[in-house]
Order: C-alpha cells, then sequence, then structure tokens
C-alpha cells in the first residue's frame, strides 16, 4: 500500500494486539488523526505522554502545542474537559495552535500527570519566563 510518508519503503508492524488495534485507531491510511476512541484508550498517560512533548507551563497557564489539526486539538480538548481539566483551543484566524488550561486546571493537570511522568521531563511543569 503506497503512502505519502517516510516508510514506503521500510513498513513497521506491531506485534502485539492490542497495540496493533490502537496503532490502526491512530494511524489509519498512515496518516495521525486523534479520535474520542483513541482517547478513552490512551487516557491519563497519553495526555501524559503528549504534554512531555509538547506541554509547558507559560506565566500560571498550561500550554500544549499540539501541530495537531483543529478537529483533533476538540478531540483533546473535549476528553480534558470531561476528565475535570477545564481548557480551550489556542485559536487565531480559524486555525487552531493547541489547547490552554487556566491556572486551577493547570496545577489539577500536573499533580494528575506528575507520577507518570519520567523525572528528566519535569522541566515541563516549571513556568517559562515571559518577556
Amino acid at each position: 500500500m503506497p503512502t505519502d510518508g517516510f516508510y514506503d519503503k521500510k513498513r513497521l508492524r506491531v506485534q502485539c494486539e492490542d497495540l496493533y488495534r490502537a496503532y490502526e485507531l491512530m494511524y489509519p491510511r498512515d496518516k495521525k488523526i486523534i479520535t474520542p476512541q483513541v482517547m478513552s484508550i490512551c487516557g491519563i498517560y497519553g495526555l501524559t505522554a503528549l504534554w512531555s512533548d509538547r506541554g509547558r507551563v507559560v506565566g500560571r497557564l498550561g500550554k500544549l502545542r499540539t501541530r495537531l489539526s483543529t478537529d483533533d486539538n476538540h478531540v483533546i480538548a473535549d476528553w480534558c474537559n470531561d476528565n475535570g481539566f477545564t481548557c480551550n483551543l489556542i485559536t487565531r484566524e480559524d486555525k487552531c495552535f493547541g489547547i490552554q488550561f487556566d491556572r486551577d486546571s493547570t496545577k489539577h493537570l500536573i499533580d494528575s500527570i506528575r507520577p507518570y511522568i519520567h523525572k528528566t521531563m519535569r522541566k515541563t511543569f516549571t513556568r517559562v519566563k515571559t518577556t
């Protein structure tokens, strides 16, 4: 099956049945999408991984610059709001750039993901100085 990605010549195959189902949900036709089913499988662990990669605290607000589509950001924001992490989409001129958490939700989010995050990634819990 031809794709538009790096793996046209070499294909990776996941061997574990559970991982294979998760991969098929998240990468249909080798293009990443986030669905409510993916969020229900990943849960707080997926949010922890996303925060480790793309999260930061600016002032007292938590921000996820996801580099995902607007629809994918909506799914993540809906999951966060449904699970007690109040957030809004960061938008500008009809483009969505990520998700922003208010002060209380940022504290709640960090307290919730701290047990699952590797100690080398804890720098994402500290404030970024703004100029």
